[in-house]
């Protein structure tokens, strides 16, 4: 089940197949008119989280900002897919949200993001495949998680102090990639739905 937060009137329920490396998933879009500020059930159930605005409305896009922001207060980010969605992309003469602008706010929330025309079905597809792709990454990313979380064993408590040393000089190197211009790395693979 996957939310999508957007600007409608209506709740609507939508299923959509994705065939994705011989396998077929059935996707359900729920699409709630606004982002509840506390997570209901519905919320907290998906597997990933769609926020969608107009390319070409300043208002839409900072709704979007707003839910992003309450979805990372909630905590619902942290195991979850999210894709920032600029929808209207085939209205370029009408752009008011530049792609670097809502890349750059992807980024900062830890998303994923990707500009499509729902209208002349420009990139839907590579959307349907991402999301899948996002929740199987995320999944994995839970699973290889719990196993390291559960290895109790000598190897696993020195693996565990070996990372928490390295904290602070990961920390350091990664100002100093920022300062060089590496942070593009990062910048990029916001907009790669076929990586975590």
């Amino acid at each position: 089940m996957i939310d999508c937060f957007y600007e409608d009137e209506e709740d609507a329920e939508k299923n959509v197949s994705v065939m994705l490396d011989g396998e077929e998933h059935e996707i359900s879009f729920i699409d709630p008119p606004t982002m509840p500020d506390t997570p209901n059930e519905e919320t907290l159930d998906a597997d990933a989280y769609i926020v969608v605005y107009s390319i070409t409305d300043r208002i839409s896009f900072e709704k979007a900002v707003d839910v992003l922001f309450k979805l990372r207060e909630n905590g619902c980010t942290m195991n979850k897919a999210v894709i920032l969605v600029g929808n209207k992309s085939d209205l370029v003469r009408s752009r008011a949200i530049s792609a670097d602008e809502a890349k750059s706010v992807a980024c900062s929330y830890e998303c994923k993001f990707i500009e499509t025309s729902a209208a002349i079905n420009h990139q839907v597809d590579e959307l349907l495949v991402g999301v899948v792709t996002q929740i199987r990454l995320k999944t994995q990313q839970q699973l290889d998680l719990a196993a390291f979380s559960s290895n109790t064993g000598k190897e696993g408590r020195s693996l565990q102090k070996r990372m928490s040393l390295g904290g602070s000089s990961r920390k350091a190197k990664g100002i100093l990639n920022k300062l060089l211009g590496k942070g593009r790395i990062k910048s990029q693979s916001c907009g790669n739905l076929h990586v975590l």
